[in-house]
């Protein structure tokens, strides 16, 4: 059983910053950002998919890209729009209704990874793969069902 159910939503962070891709690009490898929210209808939505595994994946209302990586996983790589799916997996959080989104298929080099801030100090704040901290409660998302 998934942690959410199928459907579009808002996935937020504390502060009203939420998932965003930016200008609703289609080009793949858009920088997926953390922004507040921006009016433009679709491209602060996702819709999630659970598949038959478990896993899931988000694809972006606007672009219809999905929320992705270029080939492997390592830490500090980039999160962006991709038009293929790539799956992730939802680990609850200590807050209801909030959760990590890692990546699946266990530990790189040692350590699970998360979607996360990335370390670059740039305007808009760009998303990453981090290692995935589940103490940390500033590392976790809210899914928000949008009507």
């Amino acid at each position: 059983m998934t942690p959410v159910p199928n459907g579009t939503y808002a996935i937020t962070r504390p502060g009203e910053q939420m998932l965003t891709m930016e200008g609703g690009s289609s080009e793949p490898k858009t920088p997926v950002v953390l922004l507040p929210p921006t009016g433009s209808p679709g491209e602060q939505e996702w819709q999630l998919e659970t598949l038959s595994n478990g896993n899931c994946t988000m694809r972006n209302l606007r672009s219809g890209t999905y929320l992705s990586f270029d080939s492997d996983p390592e830490v500090n790589k980039p999160v962006a729009g991709f038009p293929g799916a790539r799956e992730w997996v939802l680990y609850q959080s200590e807050r209801p209704y909030t959760f990590h989104i890692v990546v699946p298929g266990g530990p790189v080099d040692g350590q699970e990874l998360a979607l996360d801030l990335s370390l670059l100090r740039i305007f808009p704040p760009r998303l990453a793969l981090r290692p995935l901290d589940v103490g940390n409660a500033r590392q976790a998302w809210m899914f928000q069902p949008m009507e």
